[in-house]
């Protein structure tokens, strides 16, 4: 891999903006560690410093200077701090009185306050901390110490430092190097899944295993789809397929009554009745064509635009009223119920032809003298509609392909149809993000649509 598709790669960059952050976060954690200890150390020896000062220059001034340099003699002789303090006390002419300094800078006397300087301590280069006090009198007093431990200390911190910073650059880059492999190892198996199937292998998955981290979860969300394109694609070629069978018998059946009308002695006479022959074959067709589009259109999901809320009890109603002659014309008793009030968010055409197909089947297949009911009642956050009749029902074998477009039950292939009442109810159903289910009474068959309910006091 070169080095711009490292640049341009998004493991490379988590890795990367990993590593970074590791390295941000050690530099802070050291940066709060040694303002903590040396900046610490620091302040407080100031402090100890301006408190000394305070009570010798109180010394001085209330009992002179010669109590002050026996003071200063006291603190030298105590054996304690003798590593680090340091005294001077000059007369006014500039002249040592007493003190363990045997050579400081002239920045040293010349001004009050906190100086950083280099001085000669007991004969010992010393880099020192020293606060500088002027008496009325021209007499000069400095208060310090040596800062020499100080310096070590800080140095040993900068070099832990450095050591834990090169640990940390280390851990950062194994880490890096870590994440990126398990990034590029998880992307990898996807890549060459989807390689796969793009290539037409739709059998193809990715492994996920016991994990449950993002990637798996990815993997499992690609799985699915991938279950949901091959599902489409069986069932474009099965529909292909049928398509195919179902055109080309009414289409040859038209042509070959056309040629023999065209060929017979009396083609005068026969025309006529042949061209409205191939006229009521063509309208059959597409009619067939149309019910796919409807099929078409409701699995795209165009229409979820048109939705609005639907009270049901208006429109069972309605229909029932609308098939109510053909049922008086079949012997046929249709009956419906509604229970309280319930409401679905739904398209009415849509749902009208649902219930219309449903009717339509049930009257065919449930035969003249028999028992329709359609009912709608609220189930919870459910509105459920069911169709019942009492006639044969479908053949447990054939109930869970009953919704498959073209598909027909073997006795009922004598009937006029075209196997895609069912499969449009499906469709529409799933548009409408309900649960459809088909199950033989004995005798008859009910079927049930469960639809989300929705609430008629909302805006």
């Amino acid at each position: 891999m070169s080095l711009s598709d490292f640049r341009h790669s998004v493991v490379f960059r988590m890795a990367a903006g990993y590593g970074v952050l590791l390295l941000l976060s050690v530099a802070l954690i050291a940066a709060v560690f040694y303002v903590a200890t040396a900046g610490f150390l620091r302040s407080n020896i100031d402090e100890q410093l301006r408190s000394r000062a305070r009570h010798l220059v109180q010394e001085g001034q209330q009992h002179g200077p010669a109590a002050l340099a026996s003071d200063i003699h006291d603190l030298l002789t105590d054996n304690q701090d003798t590593d680090t303090e340091i005294y001077l006390l000059l007369d006014p002419h500039g002249r040592k009185i007493i003190g363990n300094l045997t050579a400081w800078p002239s920045a040293a006397v010349a001004t009050d306050g906190m100086h950083q300087l280099e001085v000669d301590r007991l004969d010992r280069h010393s880099p020192s901390r020293l606060l500088t006090h002027h008496f009325a009198d021209g007499s000069t007093l400095l208060v310090g110490r040596d800062m020499q431990d100080v310096r070590t200390l800080e140095h040993l911190i900068v070099v832990a430092f450095g050591i834990g910073g090169l640990l940390a650059l280390l851990l950062a880059g194994g880490g890096a190097l870590l994440l990126r492999s398990q990034l590029q190892r998880q992307l990898k198996a996807i890549h060459r899944t989807t390689t796969e199937v793009s290539a037409g292998r739709l059998d193809h998955r990715i492994a996920v295993g016991r994990s449950r981290d993002e990637f798996a979860i990815v993997a499992r969300d690609v799985n699915d789809m991938l279950d949901e394109i091959e599902r489409l694609m069986d069932n474009t070629r099965q529909v292909s397929n049928a398509i195919a069978h179902d055109l080309r018998t009414p289409l040859g059946r038209v042509r070959a009554a056309l040629e023999q009308a065209l060929r017979s002695p009396q083609r005068d006479t026969r025309l006529p009745r042949d061209a409205q022959y191939a006229i009521d074959e063509i309208d059959s067709l597409i009619t067939v064509l149309d019910k796919l589009l409807q099929i078409a259109e409701a699995e795209s999901g165009v229409r979820r635009g048109s939705f609005e809320t639907l009270p049901l009890r208006g429109l069972l109603g309605d229909i029932a009223e609308l098939y109510q002659p053909a049922a008086e014309l079949r012997s046929i008793t249709l009956q419906w119920t509604v229970e309280d009030d319930p409401c679905v968010l739904a398209d009415r055409h849509l749902l009208a032809g649902v219930l219309a197909n449903l009717l339509d089947n049930a009257f065919k297949y449930a035969g003249e003298g028999a028992n329709v009911v359609t009912a709608a009642a609220v189930a919870g956050e459910w509105v459920r509609i069911s169709v019942q009749d009492d006639g044969p029902g479908i053949p447990e074998v054939a109930l869970s392909r009953a919704t498959e477009r073209f598909f027909r039950v073997d006795s009922s292939r004598h009937q006029r149809g075209n196997g895609l009442g069912l499969s449009i109810v499906a469709a529409v159903v799933a548009l409408h993000r309900g649960r459809l289910r088909l199950e033989n009474t004995s005798p008859g068959l009910r079927v049930t649509i469960e639809l989300p309910a929705a609430n008629l006091s909302k805006p």
